[in-house]
């Protein structure tokens, strides 16, 4: 492996005492300032790594927060008798910040950084507690850490608990009972939120209209500050008040996704991980001209170095194929029967799950419901609780877990309910367990004499198709799994083609 092309030794570590502090100095601002952009550089370079692999990723969230987590670390530094000196992040995508912390900490070298989202070498696309040095936390999901930190900061009554947030995760529901409880006791919590106005399938300002992180957090009883998160003075003086304050508090830091990242600066695209072709000029500006040799040399291929895949022809996208089928079924129906009786339902995951293809073909008949999964199936199948309508919802299957409670009522309801849970099961890149669906049968938790469950998991494209085809107007509970990956056809095509016209679907079924 070549060496890490960017020298994290010019990272000079900063310590700063904000009970002292009022304002910081020309000297420390010019340090502050030169780590930021060091970490982003940084950033921008191992994140492009996993994009030339073909491994994704994120980088936005990470490169958004650098002036947050190097503040964070000052004063972890500065004061470490008055911090829990862990970098919580309730977004836990952004583990960019935790790996390079790691590296900076010395818990690793800088070139195990060029192995981000590589399958079996631990640096999987959320943080995770034991497996890769220097991490201190695993996130699980987004938008669930709050409510955890909140017993950190139980059993540390004389210590402050920082959390990293975002609006995103700010939507989960997790969130407010999180705030109430750390509001009614006087938790020494202080959220540094993210809100730049991203989320993966769009920007909540306009898919959400009336939806305030600061608002929001204000009615729980949070005291919150917003301010400019590039405004180095305005941030510093912000997190200064949160931290010598009593209890819990939030600071609101507005800037644009991926700020200053020509072609990708405030859009949705940042969320992920950068494409080489914008993260090739941005280190040419900055002058990195190995960091782009080694982005140029990386040549994509099996992703996973132990699983052989075999079929009978081309990958196909499972997940993707499930938003084409039902456009199909949907596209036999009459507009006025269309509006009536349908209702998708997305939780930001779209253009993941595969409903993005019925969100253009038929956007009158989809609501981006953000980050809510409970809500969201549960309004889903509140809309299929009438004879003849049906609601239609999807996410990963790993969100499955936290979908439980309402998919029993959506059952005693008797709903009529079609549900895809994509990204089951392990995959060819690294995540770690709280993205991969491994309890899919969790959702069959009714009894015998109850509304019927039923649960199909198609191998390959061919039989999402067909079993989309088969299923999509029968009543009752109704979930398809897919994988992440791609799938080879698991029989040619003239197999499959005989097949199809006497195809019987037998479901997992109690």
């Amino acid at each position: 492996m070549p060496q890490f092309p960017i020298d994290l030794s010019k990272y000079a570590p900063l310590k700063i005492d904000p009970w002292t502090q009022e304002t910081l100095t020309a000297e420390q601002k010019d340090t502050w300032r030169a780590n930021i952009q060091l970490c982003r550089d940084a950033i921008i370079f191992f994140t492009a790594c996993a994009a030339a692999g073909g491994f994704g990723g994120h980088t936005g969230g990470a490169f958004d927060t650098t002036p947050e987590s190097t503040l964070m670390d000052a004063m972890f530094r500065g004061r470490p008798d008055k911090f829990v000196p862990i970098f919580f992040d309730e977004a836990g995508h952004r583990v960019a910040t935790q790996y390079l912390f790691s590296v900076l900490h010395g818990h690793m070298p800088a070139e195990r950084l060029m192995d981000y989202r590589k399958g079996h070498k631990g640096l999987p696309g959320h943080p995770e507690l034991g497996l890769t040095p220097g991490v201190k936390f695993s996130s699980g999901r987004l938008g669930h850490m709050w409510a955890y930190i909140n017993g950190v900061a139980f059993a540390n009554p004389d210590k402050i608990v920082l959390m990293l947030g975002s609006d995103g995760s700010q939507m989960e529901g997790d969130n407010a009972e999180a705030a109430r409880l750390a509001v009614a006791q006087g938790l020494n919590v202080k959220l540094l939120v993210d809100d730049n106005d991203v989320t993966i399938f769009g920007h909540p300002s306009q898919y959400m209209p009336g939806y305030s992180v600061a608002k929001t957090l204000a009615g729980h009883g949070l005291p919150v500050q917003e301010t400019k998160g590039e405004d180095l003075d305005a941030l510093y003086a912000a997190v200064r008040q949160a931290v010598i304050s009593t209890g819990p508090r939030a600071v609101i830091s507005h800037r644009k996704m991926a700020v200053g990242i020509k072609g990708l600066e405030g859009e949705i695209e940042g969320h992920d991980v950068i494409a080489v072709k914008l993260a090739v000029p941005y280190l040419e500006a900055r002058g990195y001209t190995a960091a782009v040799d080694i982005l140029k040399s990386i040549k994509g291929g099996p992703k996973d170095p132990i699983s052989t895949y075999i079929g009978a022809g081309a990958l196909g996208s499972n997940r993707g194929t499930f938003g084409t089928a039902v456009v199909d079924v949907l596209s036999r129906m009459s507009p006025a029967d269309r509006k009536a009786k349908v209702l998708a339902i997305d939780c930001d995951l779209a253009s993941s799950t595969g409903l993005d293809a019925i969100f253009k073909k038929y956007p009158e008949i989809c609501v981006k419901g953000g980050i809510m999964e409970r809500g969201n199936i549960s309004a889903a199948a509140g809309f299929g609780m009438e004879k003849g309508k049906q609601g239609i919802f999807s996410t990963f299957a790993a969100f499955l877990e936290m979908c439980i409670s309402e998919i029993t009522m959506a059952r005693m309801n008797n709903s009529n309910l079609l549900c895809h849970f994509s990204h089951s099961g392990p995959d060819d890149m690294a995540d770690n367990t709280c993205h991969f669906g491994i309890n899919n049968f969790f959702a069959d938790g009714g009894l015998e004499d109850q509304y019927t469950t039923r649960l199909y998991f198609p191998a390959d494209a061919g039989q999402v198709t067909a079993v989309v085809e088969r299923i999509f107007n029968e009543p009752g509970m109704r979930f398809v799994f897919t994988t992440r990956s791609k799938t080879p056809p698991n029989l040619g095509r003239e197999r499959q083609a005989s097949l199809r016209q006497g195809l019987q679907v037998h479901p997992w079924q109690r």
